[in-house]
């Protein structure tokens, strides 16, 4: 029997956590959430909409038109309305291939109450008016494919691997990328950049729990002359003194207000507030302070009585709404913005530090859910005005009101729609002010690149911003963001990735947590005397001070046991901050947090036993939450707990005799899992330098593979699909709950590490051209070509055909010759560039022979046709219909065999491109007559320092002799060492070195060569793709020069620094060559008296503006100079031309 815990009962409670949640779950629990409860908050937070006639002479009462909306309700499953007005169950593979939204229509229950000029009350419900669609995430609980089986997905046509998580939106697959922002009813202190007129100041961006309007920011200044605090509040355009506020608030006498800010005698505290005392002295009745605020706030000119309510309802709604929004919660807030002033004072004292902006803890991530949720509130306002429009002109010229034609259900729908599509969110008309990037299209390159894209976290900071702080890896991202991947350049560290384990909270309502603490003895702002404070522990709520404790240990006790037998959500944090004497207490969405192992007296309170229940499947990962076994803490909590990095710590801490004991509290599951999707696939990462690491993330999402098992099914833009995908040799433990051993993205090669012909110096490989005919890294390359038709005119389509030469306009010099007589080109039939895959014409009018009684159509051809650089076969064609129109795809497949210049790397950043390929017989062979299939190049490992690339070879050497998966999980304390005496033991060089021999001579190599099989990976950038030449072709229309890119045959641009070179070597008939004579060469007639353009040519030669017809030249110059000149003349600019003698 094993007694004690290993790593290996780590990986037990692991898998049953991604057995239970799999790696989208954030994703999921938002968008649930979001149908849950967000949509209804939105409804109810402004349910009706009431519209009145604009009173008339002589008559008393007004015609009134009042609609309430009640319950809102989501149809499951997503259903599409065929044009014919049948409605289907659509299910994701028929949206992805058809181009539809998967999306579930909504329906809301709404009240009309109608009074008429008589005061006749007419009341109606409608239960189930339709209103819109919202778009569905797939796997979410309201998707068709929640909780199937495998048998079942396939099915369907899904991919049993797929994790959900996306929306299918005009068939592309939508991913809402997670958005980080700084946690609102938060306090912060900041010192101010000098020089400014104040020295140090906080702030708080407070939103109330259940409206999420935008968020009213209050700040305090400590100013540099008089040294008074001044706050700054929502809509008021000046700075008010702190006393003035208070007075407003109704706190009259100086020594009330004091005891508001401090509870104990601090001189030095004090002192700081005596000029704000003075300053405050003018104003001494509530009335005047409100008057003071409202002068500052209200439109001038406005009455004494009006700007007092202005000021009144300002300090009520606008002043820390969260704490409430209601009157009489003066003295909360009294007591809140003491506490605001004594954060203030302690910085200013330098008894506390500044915040530090990049904790993170005080940052959220918004995810589906909050996002969704600002999405419908926008769009939910835009209806409700329509429908508020529409109400007003039914009253004003007497007509009934119809519910069904007022609601403009469309507004939801589209707007969903867009926003999800082009990823601006917000609404559409002010799509410049919206945050654009928010949806994205999901990276479908393998399943690997997949995975971490829905795991990503975007933090919207300017890219050009100079700022390194927010880019750099911060102490508090450990076991919640991947300290690895993050892309390079430009938004380096700004684009995160979330580790394996991290999940964010969904968020769930303070109330029931406030009740708790009510009868857990928290005595409340209003009833306490000052007395009691500078002894008791604060408690705050989400950032709200709810009261005082004066026993926390007994508190903080009671809340966590509650928390582990999940009386209390168990994403709820529980922060004691002994230092400040201060309970936070929070359950607010978007905190990222992780699960640890609980421990008591250092001793883990998960046993053996129980984990060999959880192996047996009697218990799972919930039930290890419910019995507090294991706990969710996020970045705030994590910071107060002592956590061991291993069991191994505690038991020596248990076996430790000196006088420091180390009480722990919470223990790491596995260090491992600190990494995220990508860096999780990499081997012994712990021995790499760590930008290899970066970088080898970024280059794992290149990588060909299988990115789904449906592949054949689906018809993505562009994929890659390799022939013979193998696991790799080497594996890490996390790749299980990637299924990176199901969908591989790369292939074992038997590596040599030699010079070799020199053919593979600077990052270049030698590859096996004998493998390669084997079949080595073959890929299949598919491109899909979509086409409908569609309306140009009313009643007038486009339809699909084979074009015919005499009948229809402007067809372009293609291949028509393969399309059948439907316009679709046949499965199966070869393809080359300027082949047409889809005929189709379009009708135009044609003004010279059609009458307005008789239209007569002309025909133009809009054909889609190959590319110009590919080939391929025809692989699949579907025709369906969108909409009422014809829809068609086309997908093309071409085969990849590795070339020169293909790219491959390692899982270490050791990228290089194919320099030459040898064949079999001039490789170089072991005594043992194996031949490498790759040979790479032994500088390529000392600068970089990827120890990992070499152990990895070195542990597959044992793996492909042992025949187990050699386990390279970081932090596992596996030793080079220990893999060297197993590799002699097989009677191998313990160091993985070989004899080998020169394939072209026969003769003994002179060094020893490091060979063994490393797992490589064919990424997507390939020679075929990227070869581009040209001698003459396409011209722009305006300069004349070549067009730009290879997609249009371009040419290559010779730029400013080429010139520049040029220059400097003398070489000016090349120079003139490049830049005129084989761009834009022109020529024209030059009068010889004004310099002026001429008319010229054969027969008349004449300067019409200077009557000279006999002293003309000819000139040559660009194209662009010409064009230059007669801009300048279009401005009444005269460039004359000037000849030499």
């Amino acid at each position: 029997m094993e007694s004690i815990f290993t790593k290996e009962h780590s990986w037990s409670i692991i898998s049953s956590f991604f057995e239970q949640k799999g790696l989208v779950r954030q994703q999921l629990d938002s968008f649930d959430q979001f149908v849950r409860t967000k949509m209804q908050e939105v409804i109810n937070e402004n349910p009706a909409i009431i519209v009145q006639s604009a009173p008339t002479a002589g008559t008393e009462i007004q015609k009134r038109i009042t609609v309430r909306f009640g319950q809102i309700y989501v149809s499951k499953p997503p259903i599409y309305t065929e044009s014919d007005g049948r409605t289907i169950t659509v299910f994701p593979n028929e949206a992805r291939i058809r181009d539809l939204t998967y999306a579930s229509p909504l329906f809301i229950d709404v009240i009309k109450e109608t009074v008429s000029e008589l005061g006749v009350v007419d009341k109606h419900k409608y239960s189930r008016v339709p209103f819109g669609s919202l778009p569905v995430m797939l796997r979410s609980s309201y998707c068709v494919l929640h909780g199937l089986g495998d048998k079942d997905l396939i099915d369907l046509g899904e991919c049993p691997y797929d994790q959900g998580g996306y929306f299918i939106v005009n068939g592309s697959e939508k991913v809402i990328v997670a958005q980080e922002r700084m946690a609102s009813n938060t306090v912060y202190v900041f010192k101010k950049a000098q020089p400014a007129t104040y020295t140090h100041y906080a702030e708080i961006r407070s939103v109330p729990e259940k409206s999420s309007r935008n968020p009213s920011t209050l700040s305090m200044k400590l100013c540099r002359s008089p040294g008074a605090i001044r706050v700054s509040l929502p809509l008021v355009k000046q700075d008010i003194p702190l006393f003035v506020l208070y007075r407003a608030l109704g706190f009259l006498s100086d020594k009330e207000i004091i005891d508001h800010i401090l509870y104990e005698d601090d001189d030095e505290m004090f002192e700081l507030l005596k000029e704000s005392i003075e300053e405050g002295t003018v104003v001494q009745d509530q009335n005047v302070a409100l008057d003071y605020i409202g002068k500052r706030s209200a439109p001038v000119g406005t009455p004494q009585e009006k700007r007092i309510t202005i000021a009144r309802d300002l300090l009520a709604k606008e002043v820390l709404p969260h704490i409430g929004t209601q009157e009489f919660c003066e003295t909360k807030k009294a007591y809140f913005i003491g506490y605001i002033v004594q954060r203030l004072l302690l910085v200013a004292l330098g008894r506390r530090n500044p915040d530090d902006r990049d904790h993170y803890g005080k940052k959220r991530m918004d995810l589906s859910g909050p996002l969704l949720a600002s999405l419908f509130r926008t769009l939910f306002k835009k209806l409700c005005a329509d429908t508020t429009r529409h109400m007003q002109k039914c009253i004003e010229n007497g007509r009934e009101f119809n519910i069904a034609l007022g609601l403009k259900a469309s507004i939801i729908t589209q707007g969903f729609r867009y926003a999800l599509a082009t990823g601006n969110w917000g609404d559409q008309a002010k799509a410049m002010q919206t945050r654009a990037g928010v949806a994205q299209v999901l990276n479908r390159y393998n399943f690997v690149s997949t995975l971490s894209h829905l795991r990503r976290v975007n933090t919207p900071i300017e890219k050009e911003g100079k700022l390194a702080a927010p880019r750099q890896l911060h102490n508090t991202h450990w076991g919640m963001v991947c300290p690895a991947e993050t892309p390079e350049g430009q938004a380096c560290g700004l684009v995160k990735n979330l580790s394996l384990m991290a999940y964010i909270s969904v968020g769930s309502s303070s109330g029931p947590l406030i009740e708790f603490l009510e009868e857990c003895g928290v005595e409340s702002l209003e009833e306490i005397s000052t007395l009691q404070l500078s002894t008791a522990t604060k408690v705050f709520v989400n950032g709200v001070w709810v009261g005082i404790h004066s026993d926390p240990v007994y508190l903080i006790k009671s809340l966590k046991l509650l928390r582990r037998s999940l009386e209390i959500d168990k994403e709820v944090s529980i922060v004691r901050d002994i230092r400040e004497k201060e309970i936070r207490i929070q359950s607010d969405a978007g905190r990222p947090c992780r699960p640890l192992m609980v421990v008591r007296d250092n001793k883990l309170v998960i046993t053996i036993e129980d984990i060999r229940k959880l192996r047996r499947g009697e218990i799972k990962w919930d039930n290890l939450i419910g019995e507090g076994f294991i706990e969710f803490l996020d970045v705030e909590e994590e910071e107060m707990s002592m956590i061991a990095m291993s069991t191994k710590v505690l038991n020596d801490e248990c076996k430790n005799s000196s006088d420091v004991k180390i009480s722990y509290t919470h223990c790491e599951i596995h260090p491992a899992l600190i990494l995220g999707i990508c860096a999780s696939t990499i081997p012994f990462p712990d021995h790499n330098q760590s930008p290899r690491n970066t970088y080898q993330s970024a280059m794992g999402k290149q990588a060909m593979g299988i990115y789904a098992t449906n592949f054949l099914l689906r018809m993505d833009t562009l994929s890659n699909i390799l022939f013979y995908p193998q696991k790799p040799l080497v594996t890490t433990k996390s790749m299980e709950y990637l299924r990176f051993k199901e969908l591989p993205s790369g292939q074992n090669a038997l590596v040599a590490i030699a010079c070799y012909s020199g053919y593979n110096q600077e990052d270049s490989i030698i590859m096996n051209q004998s493998a390669i005919d084997r079949g080595l890294f073959r890929s299949f390359f598919y491109r899909t070509y979509t086409d409908q038709e569609s309306m140009s005119r009313p009643g007038v389509n486009e339809e699909f055909c084979k074009p015919n030469r005499g009948s229809v306009l402007r067809m372009k010099n293609l291949n028509y010759n393969k399309l059948d007589e439907d316009g679709l080109i046949s499965p199966g039939v070869r393809v080359t560039g300027d082949d047409v895959l889809i005929g189709k014409i379009t009708p135009i009018l044609d003004p010279e022979r059609s009458t307005k009684e008789a239209p007569v159509y002309v025909y133009k051809d809009s054909s889609t046709a190959m590319r110009r650089t590919e080939t391929g076969i025809v692989d699949t064609v579907i025709v369906t219909n969108k909409d009422g129109y014809k829809f068609s795809k086309v997908k093309i497949r071409s085969g990849r065999i590795p070339q020169m210049g293909d790219k491959f790397a390692s899982r270490h950043a050791q990228k290089g491109t194919i320099g030459i390929t040898l064949r079999q017989e001039d490789m170089p062979f072991t005594s043992d007559g194996i031949v490498p299939d790759i040979i790479i190049n032994p500088h390529a490992i000392p600068s970089r320092m990827t120890i990992g690339h070499l152990i990895e070879c070195l542990l597959g050497k044992v793996s492909a002799m042992s025949g187990e998966e050699g386990d390279a999980t970081p932090f596992s304390g596996m030793s080079v060492n220990e893999i060297s005496t197993r590799l002699k033991s097989y009677g191998f060089q313990q160091r993985g070195l070989e004899v080998m021999y020169n394939g072209m001579t026969g003769r003994k190599l002179r060094a020893q060569i490091f060979f063994g099989p490393t797992y490589y990976q064919r990424l997507k950038h390939m020679v075929d793709d990227k070869i581009h030449a040209r001698a003459r072709g396409p011209l722009q229309i305006l300069t004349r020069q070549p067009v730009e890119g290879r997609s249009r045959d371009g040419g290559l641009r010779f730029g400013e620094m080429e010139r520049d070179c040029i220059i400097s070597h003398g070489a000016s008939a090349f120079l003139k060559e490049r830049l005129m004579d084989v761009s834009d060469a022109y020529s024209c007639y030059v009068c010889n008296l004004c310099g002026l353009l001429a008319m010229g040519g054969t027969k008349v030669n004449e300067c019409k503006g200077c009557n000279n017809t006999t002293n003309v030249s000819m000139v040559e110059i660009p194209y662009a100079f010409k064009l230059l000149i007669q801009e300048l003349m279009g401005m009444n600019i005269a460039p004359r031309i000037r000849f030499e003698e």
